[in-house]
């Protein structure tokens, strides 16, 4: 059928994101990714949302293999369609804050194995790092460098913030596009219909593309008004790792646009093959397959996205405390209007979470922080989008290790620097693997050998 209204485009989050928020970053090697590349390489994606610095720290903990060996596998497998790599700008394979030789290294290594756009998540908004970060990556040699914009509920994050600050960053010449990222599945229709005009209206012809997890159900409804406002690309995952607390599905977005008048040239043949792939994967790795949720209002209060839920059940289970996750969902709601309402995404969410929990657990709030959460409030990460409460900071302030966090100044080592406490013998990539994971891990990773590139 003749398209009505245009063509429109896919990211496929399948090995990332969907794998990510369904199965804990934890569930497909690179074997698993690899047998069913050429399929994903067939299919007509624009490109692939692949790995962040996380997964990175993944393979090397969880699977023992080297990720850039990993990128270069899939890069070769996929020669058609590009690979997207995330970050933050400020962390990489780690939670530690990272100087920016450390990060320009990286990112001419990512490139260099296989990566042809990046995609940017500043979660406090910080515009002149996301804009310097723009300029290394594109230096470095990336395609593309792609903005996401985190959204959010709470009293600073208006459709004006949200615009503001896509157009000082549509400003940069090294900005190719934009997304709006929903982590927490937060977005309805009634406020896409305000805020992707506010946005585009400030970036002036820039691309914007939109990212939403299933977490209230609301995703595919949120997908297709988005078409309708002039959005032309998707984040979508195959089937078997859709839904839930990940994105909606390429083969239901697929169908309602074209019912809708638009058109996709996506491989529908490949399509199957790649659900199939991945069910087969989940039947034999005893893993979950995405299913739609019933609508919970509750996410619009602890905004708690997709994979962080996930981890959190499971690391409450392990601690024999299942039954309090809803103790710890009250808590997290506290704690970030406490802290200055943080997106929550990663590392933020992270650092909500891990306190929330601590205040449960403990049973007085705040009388064990995380280091991270010390240096949050110290501006280790950006400025919070509002002031901490100052009761709160006071005892946030009154932890042993706060005095030297606090007055710290943030350390740019360079690469030679660093590499006399590391090693100077190593190579670029191993040197970055051991300067963020311990040498046990590093060493445990090269004594498995070489990947393994089959899967049955």
């Amino acid at each position: 059928m003749e398209s009505l209204k245009g063509e429109i485009s896919f990211i496929d989050t399948t090995v990332r994101d969907g794998n990510q928020s369904l199965w804990d970053a934890t569930g497909l090697t690179t074997a698993m990714i690899l047998s069913i590349a050429p399929e994903m390489d067939r299919a007509g994606f624009k490109a692939v949302d692949f790995m962040t610095g996380m997964h990175m720290a993944v393979s090397v903990r969880w699977h023992k293999e080297n990720p850039w060996e990993k990128i270069r596998l899939v890069n070769k497998a996929m020669p058609n369609t590009p690979l997207r790599f995330g970050g933050t700008g400020r962390r990489f394979m780690g939670w530690k804050r990272i100087p920016e030789s450390v990060m320009t290294l990286a990112l001419e290594l990512i490139i260099a194995s296989g990566v042809n756009q990046v995609w940017l998540l500043e979660p406090s908004f910080d515009v002149d790092l996301t804009l310097r970060q723009a300029e290394l990556t594109k230096k470095a040699g990336a395609e593309k460098f792609i903005v996401a914009l985190p959204y959010t509920i709470s009293p600073v994050h208006s459709d004006e913030y949200y615009a503001q600050k896509a157009g000082e960053i549509a400003a940069s010449p090294y900005v190719d596009a934009m997304y709006l990222k929903d982590p927490g599945g937060l977005l309805t229709v009634d406020r896409v219909r305000t805020l992707v005009p506010a946005i585009q209206q400030r970036i002036h012809g820039l691309p914007l593309e939109i990212h939403s997890h299933c977490n209230t159900g609301l995703a595919p409804l949120v997908y297709l008004e988005a078409l309708q406002l002039g959005i032309r690309t998707v984040h979508t995952a195959s089937s078997p790792l859709a839904n839930g607390t990940s994105q909606p599905s390429t083969e239901n977005i697929l169908k309602n646009a074209r019912r809708l008048g638009y058109s996709a040239e996506l491989d529908e043949e490949a399509l199957e093959a790649m659900a199939t792939h991945f069910r087969n994967v989940a039947e034999s790795q005893g893993r979950p397959l995405g299913a739609p949720v019933e609508y919970d209002v509750y996410y619009y209060e602890h905004q708690v996205p997709g994979g962080m839920l996930t981890t959190l059940k499971r690391q409450l289970t392990e601690m024999k405390m299942e039954n309090r996750l809803e103790e710890v969902l009250r808590e997290i709601i506290q704690v970030r209007k406490e802290l200055g309402y943080p997106v929550m995404v990663t590392p933020f969410s992270q650092f909500v979470g891990s306190q929330a929990t601590m205040n449960v657990v403990t049973g007085k709030r705040y009388s064990r922080v995380p280091t991270q959460v010390i240096e949050y409030v110290a501006g280790y990460y950006g400025t919070p989008p509002a002031p901490v409460d100052q009761n709160v900071m006071d005892k946030i302030s009154s932890q042993p290790q706060a005095g030297s966090i606090l007055s710290a100044e943030t350390a740019e080592p360079t690469i030679e620097e660093l590499r006399q406490k590391i090693g100077i013998s190593y190579s670029d990539e191993e040197f970055l693997i051991r300067l963020a994971l311990t040498d046990k891990e590093v060493d445990d990773m090269l004594a498995a050998g070489p990947i393994k590139t089959e899967y049955p």
